[in-house]
């Protein structure tokens, strides 16, 4: 994740904990979210947890790799408790939201884009929001995770502008040609603000732009 060019992931800080909230404090407020302030404290401790690549990636005992979210979902209906379940689904809604941020690059002109990341994070996060507890810490977390499931593409777009206080001005049909392979929703809220809005197909589930 670090790199040495001036716009690297992880510059120097006092503590990555203060890179990580300065980043996504400023996130939230360019981007006018009245986001809940635990969840965007949740999302810090996350995005510092996940800068481990041993937090972040799974040993299949061959190597490190990302577990596919089908998976997590599968491991969630089949845990033998509660608490299990709970954890399995917390640990889909935290890797989806963070590869629909910082990664979605590399879901480009594949099957699975970031659209389904997006919808089966706002899934496990709203299902994490809706479920009772007798759990002190799942009381707790419960309002953060209905935040992170009702707005979960806004959050989204703060994750994705972690990496750089302020991206460049693109051209615009450069951002209708990223949109259109991604949907990814920063390049839509990118779109809105040059007057681009964007309208559900009729046949599909896909948006397209209207000029």
């Amino acid at each position: 994740m670090i790199t040495t060019s001036d716009d690297r992931l992880i510059q120097p800080s006092s503590s990555l904990q203060d890179f990580f909230r300065e980043r996504i404090e400023d996130a939230a407020e360019r981007n006018k979210l009245d986001g809940n302030d635990d969840a965007l404290w949740y999302l810090t401790q996350l995005l510092c947890n996940y800068s481990k690549t041993r937090h972040f990636l799974d040993d299949n005992g061959t190597g490190a790799t990302l577990t596919p979210l089908a998976e997590y979902y599968r491991m969630a209906l089949e845990s033998p408790t509660k608490h299990e379940r709970r954890l399995q689904l917390q640990r889909l809604g935290d890797v989806a939201i963070v590869v629909a941020g910082l990664f979605s690059g590399a879901l480009d002109r594949k099957p699975i884009d970031v659209r389904y990341y997006m919808s089966m994070g706002e899934a496990a996060y709203g299902t994490l929001a809706g479920e009772s507890s007798q759990s002190s810490r799942d009381r707790a977390l419960q309002g953060i995770f209905e935040s992170l499931a009702s707005d979960f593409s806004d959050y989204v777009v703060v994750i994705s502008e972690v990496p750089t206080r302020a991206r460049s001005e693109k051209d615009l049909l450069q951002l209708v040609d990223e949109w259109e392979i991604s949907h990814h929703p920063a390049l839509a809220r990118q779109l809105r603000q040059q007057g681009v809005f964007l309208e559900e197909s009729i046949d599909s589930d896909h948006s397209r732009p209207l000029h």
